[in-house]
């Protein structure tokens, strides 16, 4: 369960930087630059925090800090379903590191959930679970924008899309990301 908690996580999270990199140049008209600097605040907040949780997952629940994580990335994800044109990069920030919070409550918790789940000579057969279900959910993710980007904007280029229409794409994108965190949520509680 934990493996399929991890499967459905980097599925829902795995496209927010290239759907917010798209959103923040061609409906915001900020550089790439600018663009990749705002993205930056997600990896932080993990680089900070994932080593203390997993030190929390020794002494506490794994399966339900990897939870409390997918709730935290659920939040994040849903604050993105409230982006306009005129959003500022505050939010956008702020719902970053709920994201980059979330990852940290969930990656270490649930890899340790997924260890203590097997014997000692199966940790690398485990992690191996582990990196393809990471590996699997990234591919997920990024396959459920194009398939919503084909339905919405067929023929089109993101670049020259009206930006009425991207928003669209990007809400129902992160609607859907919310949905497989919701999910998630109770999956990694067993």
């Amino acid at each position: 369960m934990s493996s399929l908690a991890a499967l459905l996580n980097y599925s829902a999270t795995s496209a927010i930087a290239y759907l917010l990199s798209i959103y923040m140049q061609v409906i915001q008209g900020y550089s790439s630059q600018t663009a990749g600097l705002v993205m930056i605040a997600q990896p932080i907040v993990m680089a900070v925090l994932t080593p203390k949780m997993g030190k929390m997952s020794d002494k506490h629940s794994p399966f339900k800090l990897s939870s409390l994580g997918m709730c935290f990335c659920a939040v994040g994800i849903l604050m993105f379903l409230f982006i306009n044109k005129e959003t500022e990069i505050v939010y956008i920030i702020g719902a970053l590191a709920v994201t980059g919070l979330g990852f940290a409550f969930f990656s270490s918790p649930n890899t340790n959930a997924i260890l203590s789940c097997v014997e000692k000579k199966d940790y690398g057969a485990a992690n191996a679970v582990v990196s393809t279900m990471r590996s699997i959910g990234q591919a997920a993710g990024m396959v459920i924008v194009t398939i919503v980007v084909s339905f919405m904007l067929p023929g089109t280029q993101l670049e020259q899309a009206e930006p009425e229409k991207l928003l669209e794409v990007i809400r129902i994108s992160f609607i859907i990301f919310a949905v497989l965190c919701v999910v998630g949520i109770f999956i990694s509680l067993l």
